[in-house]
């Protein structure tokens, strides 16, 4: 597979973190999910354009917000500022849109995103509280060495992604940070 930013779909969404993690959803209120300047590649953006480009509306389909190179590894980004209770469904779709979109341009499979892509949702934990069985859960998980993921996004893991990860603004400006 080529760089990413070689492939002109790729090329003309670049964006950053944190243009990418915006939150508008309120009137006369915005906000960042992070303030990270990492170069990405908007992906609603490419979703738009690779849907337009064969005559259909960006209603087609779903998108998550970013996706990027990191050490060898890309990863595809979805920044949710709202409870996760009714977004979990959306989230789902947006991860199997994307992937479609994605394949068809780099013209790989699925087998290839397996090996070479993480999906990181990256949450508000004011608005998703966890449970203290959600929190002694984690800490088992961190204790065998093994991410814990929310959402039921970890089916996605060894799936389609190398890995799904699920983690607050906070976590990810400390893990995620170059």
């Amino acid at each position: 597979m080529k760089k990413l930013c070689e492939y002109a779909v790729f090329g003309s969404h670049r964006s950053t973190l944190k243009e990418d993690s915006i939150d508008n959803s309120e009137p006369g209120h915005i906000c960042y999910m992070t303030e990270s300047e990492r170069e990405t590649i908007n992906f609603d953006g490419v979703k738009t354009e690779y849907l337009n480009q064969r005559g259909l509306s960006e209603e087609n389909a779903k998108s998550v917000d970013s996706l990027l190179e990191k050490d060898g590894i890309l990863y595809m980004i979805e920044f949710k500022n709202g409870n996760m209770k009714s977004e979990k469904s959306r989230v789902k779709i947006k991860i199997r849109d994307s992937l479609l979109i994605f394949c068809d341009i780099v013209k790989e499979n699925i087998s290839f995103t397996r090996e070479n892509m993480d999906f990181i949702l990256v949450y508000n934990e004011e608005k998703n509280p966890k449970r203290s069985k959600t929190e002694i859960t984690r800490i088992l998980s961190e204790k065998a060495g093994e991410p814990y993921c929310l959402f039921e996004l970890d089916r996605f893991s060894n799936l389609y992604f190398r890995k799904a990860h699920t983690w607050t603004h906070k976590e990810f400006e400390e893990l995620f940070q170059p």
